[in-house]
């Protein structure tokens, strides 16, 4: 045996996930502790609501789609419902370019840019007017609480106003190095703006709250060739929405570009021509919404990679993993991801170790991972791009099964003999697939491993790099870890607390205590954690007593048990000096049939007894009493068990006599923890019913229209 135990980094909650980065990955599944996974792709194929010439779009906090028409109605479209419901609105609402919502209004900007409106969202009544003057309102954008921002021109710049809901202006942002900026949105969760520029070439930036200068800029024509970009959208989360046209020399193909809170393209939609041009658009976690010539267009997320769509890709790595020194020099020993891959998915894991004697590659990489000025995907792509310290990749494939478990995938790392190492896991979706999930990732350093089970001299294969037998041993322990983790569980298995109910019918009859299958799973808990003192009292009082409570755990008792020869015993006469027995007492004695053929024995004064007649005292002794308080339906229930139970843990020379009572049959008039003061029960008749508990009512009140008139007690 070993003191060695099996050490390893593990990610598989949320806060664990926290400490990695990721690229391209689904970040409100992260944020649920489910693990990863690739964004969820939007279907092709949208669903059309007729309306002519819809545009600025929005969806309200209750979930509420709306959109303006070209007869300057206000469309609302309900949660859950298919029918549009048209009103008229405001001449300020119904001419916007864009539509914000908050919790209680309706945001636009005017047509000329000089003021801000809140309308009422049921009312449509106009609550709030902003003077934006000398500012020019270029385009508006929810805070993701109540308020707004406006992204506004001036002489000194461009900027973002912080509007409160009463028309407050609350806070600056001033965006360094851009002009003639068209639109903007703002990413709630990483608290970062997307400004559009449409200076000659169009490109997108990337703002910090605090604003200054860019963190991260696009050229739009990198994004997509010859696109240009008329409209820009967010889901509010993490999403942006760039929805435009190629140029005519490439089509003119109208299509929504999807990028991710890093700026990489994640999904393109393509509108069909019949809707071109595109007026307006805006998303929610499950929908994109689309607004254009026919209407509104509604594209939903789906968790399979439609066809015709690029493949699905998103990255995780890993903080630096350090192992300890060791006397043997073993380091790491596998990386075990536990996915579930569907067919057409795919994971992929590598990992970097660099040299110890390689310092400045070590600083290099821990210096890339903490540069927050970066996006993680940007972080991602230059440690992925040093050169010379990734292994190769260990790719496995999803099954056919679209049920399938989630299973463990390993891949080696026991001939790394550096101290710090990162892994990386790529998911990998293409058209058909199943979106994969990376529900959780362990990477194992030194501990258990079955070559110090190896005589010494095939242990010296674990130093010679490409080892056969070091390969062979790592196989058999990668394909073994169900069989260990079965083992290891074996434990839970039969704790009374976390044993699954079928493994407490094994447990129960394994230790030998009083066990029914028809059990509730409450009763069978209470009887295998109270097994020791069961075993220690069987045959005594407390040991049925103990059953009865892992049974019956109400309070008061719904039990009584009277063992009368020991509460009681037998009378004994006083006599002189002598107090005699209390009261209650066994009265025995012999009877005139109990005798014996002896010198003592007189004729006509004594004969042998009858069949069924015994001494007066012999019905008492050896008698073990047991009352249990019960409803007739719990009698039912309980019939087929309860009794032989009972009898499993009173002595063998005992005789039990079994009572079944009623629910107050059991109760004390004693002023103690047990006393109920109860109103007179009501008057029912039944097997239930009670003597000098239960009264019927008093003359002239009937108990029906049928029933008696006359006064009738239960005594």
């Amino acid at each position: 045996m070993t003191g060695d135990k099996q050490r390893r980094y593990r990610f598989a909650t949320a806060a664990q996930w926290n400490a990695c980065l990721f690229s391209q990955a689904d970040a409100d599944f992260l944020a649920g502790g489910n693990g990863m996974r690739p964004v969820p792709p939007f279907a092709t194929t949208p669903t059309v609501f007729a309306a002519n010439d819809a545009f600025a779009p929005a969806v309200t906090c209750a979930g509420e789609i709306v959109f303006v028409d070209h007869q300057h109605s206000l469309v609302r479209l309900a949660p859950g419902s298919d029918q549009l419901m048209a009103e008229a609105a405001p001449a300020g609402l119904a001419k916007a370019n864009r539509v914000i919502t908050t919790p209680n209004a309706f945001w636009v900007a005017s047509e000329s840019g000089a003021s801000l409106r809140a309308y009422e969202i049921e009312t449509l009544t106009r609550v709030v007017e902003v003077e934006m003057t000398p500012h020019r309102v270029i385009d508006i954008a929810g805070d993701g609480r109540d308020a707004v921002y406006a992204l506004v021109e001036d002489p000194d710049g461009v900027r973002a106003l912080h509007i409160s809901r009463t028309g407050r202006v609350t806070g600056t942002t001033t965006f360094e190095g851009i002009a003639d900026a068209k639109a903007f949105v703002y990413l709630r969760q990483t608290e970062r703006f997307v400004v559009l520029v449409d200076g000659g070439q169009q490109r997108l930036y990337w703002f910090a709250k605090t604003g200054g200068r860019p963190l991260i800029g696009r050229a739009v024509g990198a994004l997509h060739p010859c696109f240009t970009v008329e409209h820009l959208g967010t889901d509010s989360r993490n999403r942006v929405l760039a929805a435009g046209e190629d140029s005519t020399a490439d089509g003119g193909r109208t299509f929504v570009l999807i990028l991710d809170g890093d700026g990489l393209s994640i999904d393109e939609l393509a509108i069909d021509p019949a809707d071109a041009p595109i007026t307006g658009l805006v998303a929610t976690r499950e929908t994109v919404l689309v607004t254009g010539r026919r209407g509104l267009l509604r594209f939903a997320a789906s968790e399979v990679v439609p066809d015709g769509v690029s493949a699905l890709q998103s990255v995780v790595l890993t903080p630096v993993l350090s192992s300890p020194d060791r006397v043997d020099a073993r380091r790491w020993l596998r990386v075990d991801a536990t996915a579930q891959l569907t067919a057409g998915a795919a994971i992929e894991i590598t990992y970097a170790a660099p040299k110890d004697e390689d310092p400045d590659t070590l600083a290099r990489l821990k210096a890339i991972a903490a540069d927050t000025s970066r996006s993680m995907s940007a972080r991602i792509d230059a440690m992925r791009s040093e050169p010379g310290v990734w292994s190769q990749a260990t790719v496995f494939h999803g099954t056919s099964d679209p049920g399938a478990a989630p299973a463990i995938y390993s891949a080696k790392l026991f001939d790394v003999h550096a101290k710090n190492v990162w892994v990386s896991v790529k998911l990998i979706a293409s058209s058909g697939a199943g979106l994969p999930v990376l529900q959780q990732l362990d990477v194992l350093y030194p501990g258990l491993t079955l070559m110090q089970r190896l005589p010494a001299i095939y242990q010296r294969e674990e130093s010679k790099p490409g080892s056969f037998l070091r390969s062979l041993v790592g196989v058999v322990e990668a394909t073994t870890q169900d069989i260990d983790a079965r083992v290891g569980s074996l434990g839970s298995k039969i704790n009374p607390s976390t044993a699954p109910v079928e493994w407490l019918n094994f447990v129960a009859r394994w230790l030998g205590v009083p066990w029914d299958d028809g059990l509730s799973e409450t009763q069978k808990r209470a009887i295998v954690k109270h097994a020791p003192d069961l075993l220690k009292a069987r045959g005594t009082r407390a040991g049925v007593e103990q059953l009865l409570a892992c049974l019956l755990p109400e309070t008061p008792r719904r039990f009584r048990v009277t063992d009368a020869t020991a509460d009681f015993g037998f009378a004994i006469l006083g006599g002189p000096g002598a107090a005699g027995a209390a009261l209650p007492a066994i009265i025995g004695g012999a009877t005139k049939w109990s005798t014996m053929l002896n010198e003592t024995s007189l004729l006509g004064c004594m004969r042998l007894p009858c069949d069924g007649q015994t001494d007066a005292a012999l019905p008492f002794a050896g008698t073990v009493q047991v009352e249990v308080a019960a409803s007739a339906t719990e009698r039912v229930a309980w019939q087929p068990w309860l009794r032989a139970l009972i009898e499993q843990m009173i002595p063998l020379t005992a005789r039990l006599q079994f009572r079944w009572v009623g629910l107050d049959a059991l109760r004390s008039d004693r002023l103690d923890g047990s006393l109920v003061l109860d109103s007179v029960a009501d008057p029912t008749v039944g097997t239930d019913t009670m003597t000098n508990v239960v009264r019927l009512p008093e003359r002239g009140t009937r108990l029906s229209a049928s029933g008696s008139s006359l006064s009738t007690r239960l005594l």
